[in-house]
Order: structure tokens, then C-alpha cells, then sequence
């Protein structure tokens, strides 16, 4: 017996769990489960384990959620990602608004829809409405992230980041090094309207890597 990523999400869905929920029951991480919702198909003998933790049979949870394909152009960030079948799952939300990374803290959040963009498999996409990015990532964009897990021990300097801080504040942001590179870093913005902003390490929460985004056609 062999599920695809959707028939996982059905079923958790219809069972009333949270990813983290139904990574304790089966033995894995959450980010696992994570990684299963956006596969195109599961091999057979994670499906069987899924089936047998979850006590449920698995195939009966096959309604296809809503799959597009995006209208824009495509912009790559991050050149070395390898395209797979995988599809996005996209979240309508805001990332500075603050509701985009809530699913991983949270678990009970669905996606809208799967977008079938194989240059971002692994990615989340979700909608960005600051201007701070503006000439390069227009208001309105669909961005496409991946969570770093390991920003405080290496972070590549120059690319661009969803900052989350502690106390709930979010930005989209170029991150520079600061002088002192062991408690800052610099914010610095693509619209020169922005200033530049010291950011203490101490106080960011999650990093974003943003792989791309789709410029919309007009």
C-alpha cells in the first residue's frame, strides 16, 4: 500500500490532529510529518507504519485539494535546489502580518491549496505585502520559504530572510553582517526608503530562507 502527502493531510484533518499530534503517535518529528504532507507519493512501508500508528486505513482519505499552477514569472533565489514532483503548500497569509510560520507552531493550520512548482519542492509558500523589498519583490508576491533550523550556527550572509522575532514582529529583510557579527546582525531593506537596522540575535526567534518568489503578470 502505497498514500500520497494529501491522503496524510485528509486524514489528520478528518481526525482532528495537529502535525505534532500525529508525530508523537507515530514516533517521528513533527518536520517529518511535514516533509510526508508534501510528497507526492509515500513509499509503502511509511504508509503501513502510518496506517498502523494512526490505526486508520489510510486510502479512504483521497479527496484531492485544489492543485494549481502559478501565473507569473518564476524567480529562483536559491539555484541549487533539485526539481522533484512535490507540490507547495500554500498558506494565505500574510509572513509580516505574522500568521505565516503559525502552522509550525501550531499545527492546525491546512493549507488553501498545492501549488505544483517543482523548482520550490520542500518550500512553503505564502503571500508578502511589505513594500520593504520593492523593485525586487513586489507587494502582493507569492514567496517561497524553507525554516532554517541552523541560522544560529551558520547563516549565509546577502540572501534574503523572514525574520521572526520574539515579540511577534516580522521582516523580510537582506541580512548583512554587523560588526559585531556574535550579537547583531544588519537589516537592510531592497526599497531605499528604509533604513538599515541593527537586529540583536538574541532577540530573533525563526529564520527563513527565501528560496523565491512568483512576480505576478499584469
Amino acid at each position: 500500500m502505497k498514500i500520497s502527502g494529501i491522503n496524510l493531510r485528509n486524514a489528520l484533518k478528518r481526525l482532528d490532529l495537529t502535525q505534532g499530534e500525529a508525530a508523537e503517535k507515530i514516533g517521528v518529528s513533527r518536520q517529518t510529518i511535514v516533509t510526508w504532507i508534501g510528497k507526492s507519493q509515500i513509499d509503502a512501508e511509511t504508509s503501513s507504519l502510518i496506517s498502523e500508528k494512526l490505526g486508520i486505513d489510510m486510502t479512504q482519505f483521497n479527496n484531492q485539494p485544489e492543485i494549481i499552477k502559478p501565473s507569473g514569472k518564476i524567480i529562483a533565489n536559491n539555484s541549487n535546489r533539485r526539481k522533484t514532483n512535490a507540490l507547495v503548500p500554500f498558506y494565505n497569509a500574510d509572513f509580516i502580518a505574522g500568521k505565516a510560520e503559525e502552522y509550525y507552531e501550531d499545527g492546525t493550520i491546512y493549507p488553501d491549496y498545492y501549488m505544483d512548482v517543482p523548482e520550490f519542492a520542500g518550500c512553503t509558500a505564502f503571500k508578502a505585502y511589505s513594500d520593504s523589498m520593492e523593485r525586487l519583490i513586489s507587494s502582493g508576491s507569492i514567496l517561497f520559504g524553507t525554516k532554517l533550523e541552523d541560522w544560529r550556527s551558520h547563516i549565509e550572509y546577502g540572501k534574503i530572510y523572514g525574520i521572526v522575532c520574539t515579540d511577534g514582529r516580522k521582516y523580510l529583510k537582506y541580512i548583512r553582517r554587523a560588526i559585531d557579527s556574535a550579537h547583531f546582525f544588519i537589516l537592510k531593506s531592497e526599497n531605499e526608503s528604509y533604513d538599515d537596522m541593527d537586529m540583536p540575535i538574541d532577540k530573533i526567534k525563526n529564520i527563513w530562507l527565501i528560496d523565491g518568489w512568483i512576480v505576478k503578470n499584469t
